[in-house]
């Protein structure tokens, strides 16, 4: 009972307040959850749609590298709730992880300002090229040698 009651009490804080209204009265942890999953994880095409387009807008306009990204990956996992890919270990389903994974790239390249032109063309020319967290890691890096040479 007194884990039940814990895991009721994160899953509660972690909720926006109405939807804590509307699973206050649930009896265990697993019960909130399962009523939770059941009006959350359907495949919404509308969500997905709109999730894809905030995507393809997002640019960093002048925040840091990290702020930026955390505003994508934010958006890439909601997507990934939304709209799940087939789980699958055969060679096609790996190439299907890999495309993901460079669609990500491109995304997360396409919305940095132009000041990271070099850095972007230097990812873009390695072969093979590199994942999404390499990339990140280089352009990060790239912002912080330039926050060192304007002091």
């Amino acid at each position: 009972m007194r884990v039940d009651a814990m895991i009721k009490g994160w899953l509660t804080t972690a909720m926006e307040k109405e939807i804590r209204s509307s699973v206050k009265y649930a009896s265990t942890a697993s019960e909130m959850w399962l009523d939770l999953r059941e009006r959350f994880e359907k495949e919404s095409a509308p969500r997905a749609y709109e999730l894809k387009n905030k995507i393809a807008a997002s640019h960093q306009d002048d925040t840091t590298v990290s702020a930026y990204y955390t505003k994508l990956r934010s958006l890439w996992d909601e997507i990934q709730l939304v709209f799940p890919m087939p789980r699958c270990t055969c060679d096609i389903g790996k190439r299907l992880v890999e495309h993901q994974e460079k669609e990500k790239l491109y995304e997360f390249l396409m919305g940095l300002d132009n000041d990271f032109g070099v850095i972007k063309t230097q990812i873009l020319a390695t072969k093979p090229t590199p994942g999404l967290g390499t990339a990140y890691h280089l352009v990060a890096e790239d912002e912080r040698q330039r926050m060192i040479t304007e002091v």
